[in-house]
């Protein structure tokens, strides 16, 4: 943890010469900063080091877009709309000007940092860890803006996973999994909200991409002796 903070003092130094750089050259009126990063990071919460998990603070990572030419009001604003990584090459091309490829997976953020917000603006994704299947379960899930899915396959992608659902509306730290409580324990609107989101996950994989099972190069984890 201590050379994790390290690096972001770094990074911050950095930044901070990028910027005067810029400013010496006379370019930082006219330069879009975008500052993020590849995943979260546990750092000790949850009792969990590393990332790779649905919770959010694996799951979310950090988004500033600077854009000096956008009038006062529509600055140093939080917004709750849903941006992914994905989004980044679209956003930088239309910075540009230029139309993004059709291919592209992701939308440009544009328009919500100008202050609109498409009609269809994503409420939910698929997030999945494929990577390391013989070390760290392989898991698929959606978050969406009202509730949290994942599946993990623990036992091989023939075996039945083990699942997860959160409420985030009303347990937006995700210390209750709804889809391991009793059935007696689960109110109808649980019920319901497990069985879409499961169907929401399946149909997000078919079109995304290979089911678990699928997937090249994939072995289920060796039993334990």
């Amino acid at each position: 943890m201590r050379a994790y903070f390290r690096m972001i003092s770094g990074i911050d130094h950095v930044v901070g010469r990028l910027v005067a750089q810029l400013e010496k050259q006379g370019l930082a009126d006219n330069t879009v900063i975008i500052y993020t990063a590849d995943n979260g990071y546990y750092l000790g919460d949850r009792g969990f080091a590393g990332k790779w998990t649905h919770y959010e603070q694996s799951l979310r990572v950090p988004l500033i877009v600077h854009d000096p030419r956008l009038p006062e009001p529509k600055r140093g604003r939080v917004l709750s709309e849903m941006a992914l990584n994905s989004d980044l090459g679209a956003t930088i091309i239309d910075l540009a000007g230029l139309p993004a490829p059709v291919r592209h997976t992701g939308r440009s953020l544009l328009p919500l940092l100008q202050g609109e917000t498409p009609r269809d603006w994503r409420r939910e994704f698929l997030c999945e860890f494929l990577a390391v299947p013989r070390t760290i379960p392989r898991w698929e899930g959606v978050r969406g803006t009202d509730w949290s899915y994942a599946r993990y396959f623990v036992d091989g992608p023939d075996k039945s996973p083990f699942e997860f659902l959160h409420d985030l509306k009303h347990d937006p730290a995700q210390l209750v999994n709804i889809a391991a409580l009793p059935t007696r324990l689960q109110t109808e609107g649980h019920a319901l909200a497990l069985l879409k989101m499961r169907k929401r996950c399946n149909t997000l994989v078919a079109a995304n991409g290979l089911p678990m099972k699928d997937i090249p190069g994939y072995r289920p984890p060796a039993p334990k002796k």
